[in-house]
């Protein structure tokens, strides 16, 4: 792993070792990194990796497709329903004809969700060393040549 470019922002991308583009953003905390290459002929992966080093020089790292590679935890949310309901009174014995009245229950679902963990870098804490530390967990176990 070879660090290629730091930018203003504080931004740093790395050369992976089998030729990917990983990259450490600090004020977001997020840690991506650019598709496989394992697949390809040489000399088509040679031609990726001089088209990722190619946009990372010329500041154009949009362009990259780069993937998140944070760890994801489970959470449980409750969501206020926001149906209205319909009713005939009672009182009412004649339930075609009568006019339903309308009501916003109170009540709420729970639902299940993913999302990802991040480690922004902020002026009390200093995660850096987290996020370097999932990059090079995941050139340890998936980038070797």
């Amino acid at each position: 792993m070879k660090l290629i470019k730091t930018t203003k922002q504080g931004n740093q991308h790395f050369l992976l070792d089998d030729g990917r583009i990983g990259a450490i953003y600090p004020k977001t905390g997020y840690v991506r990194v650019s598709h496989s290459i394992k697949q390809r002929r040489p000399e088509y992966r040679k031609a990726a990796v001089e088209r990722n080093l190619k946009a990372i020089q010329e500041g154009k790292t949009g362009n990259l497709a780069m993937y998140q590679i944070n760890p994801v935890r489970k959470v449980k949310k409750l969501q206020p329903v926001r149906q209205e309901l319909y009713y005939y009174p009672k009182w009412s014995w004649r339930a075609d004809s009568a006019k339903p009245y309308k009501f916003l229950p109170k009540c709420f679902f729970e639902y299940e969700h993913t999302e990802r963990l991040l480690y922004p870098t902020t002026e009390n804490s200093n995660n850096y060393l987290r996020l370097m530390e999932i990059l090079t967990k995941f050139n340890y176990k998936n980038c070797q040549p």
